[in-house]
């Protein structure tokens, strides 16, 4: 029998082969995107504090520093009031004008030893309170600075409008977090509690309205951008004073905080 001719088979094959390959080849290798680098966490805004005060009455000499916490200086030593990043009590001069600029710790200073060990939490501030309700997270911790202390171991506040027969005042409390805060109860000193604010990580300043032993109001201001009155918190208080003598730290009406 004689042998087939094999080009034509052989041709086609190629034929094939040439189309099958032209066609895999078609369509080009795509690049592979390169993920993204995972970025941190944007670390969170806080609000910075600083205390422009003039005490009023003042004459040169009267004081030379203003401190936060009770006690002179060299009480302070003795722990018990902030410090700043370098561990140094928070000391601002005064001027011969009785002028002075308090700048407050950061919130990392505030949140790491020995400041953090002296926040408070919610209720605590208000200190000895009977029916009392608070709405706020879990992990706030506030610290309020209601009044200054001289070097002469006088205390001063900044007193709004020394004519109201109501104790106003300003005062600058720190937040560890952003935070609405609701309080209600019945406070000594402090009286009637039914309050609501909303407080920025960092310091704030809270307008506080006290008729002693009767309520209580606070609303949230901004801090004053120019030296305000500072008075001596004897006369700002007047009698009450004497009935209710933590009515500036309330939190010392409970045991746990008599040394605070």
């Amino acid at each position: 029998m004689p042998l087939l001719p094999t080009r034509p088979l052989t041709l086609s094959l190629l034929t094939g082969l040439t189309v099958l390959l032209a066609a895999c080849g078609s369509t080009a290798p795509q690049p592979l995107t390169p993920k993204p680098t995972p970025q941190p966490d944007p670390t969170p805004s806080e609000v910075s504090g600083l205390i422009m005060g003039k005490i009023t009455p003042f004459t040169a000499g009267d004081a030379s520093s203003v401190h936060e916490g009770n006690g002179t200086p060299a009480d302070q030593a003795n722990g018990g009031s902030l410090v700043d990043a370098s561990g140094n009590l928070l000391v601002a001069l005064v001027s011969d004008q009785g002028q002075f600029d308090l700048a407050l710790p950061k919130v990392g200073t505030m949140t790491s030893a020995p400041d953090a060990s002296l926040l408070f939490t919610v209720p605590a501030v208000f200190g000895s309170c009977e029916n009392s309700q608070t709405t706020a997270p879990s992990g706030l911790k506030v610290y309020p600075i209601n009044f200054l202390t001289t070097d002469t171991g006088k205390n001063i506040v900044s007193e709004i409008d020394p004519s109201k027969a109501d104790l106003n005042y300003r005062a600058w409390w720190f937040s560890n977090i952003d935070a609405t805060v609701e309080y209600s109860g019945n406070c000594l000193g402090l009286g009637k509690i039914n309050t609501s604010f909303e407080l920025k990580r960092g310091w704030n300043l809270l307008i506080t309205e006290t008729n002693p032993g009767v309520s209580t109001t606070y609303t949230v201001s901004t801090q004053p951008t120019s030296h305000v009155n500072w008075q001596y918190s004897v006369s700002s208080v007047g009698s009450a004073s004497i009935k209710y003598p933590n009515l500036l730290s309330p939190w010392k009406n409970l045991p746990q905080y008599h040394n605070r």
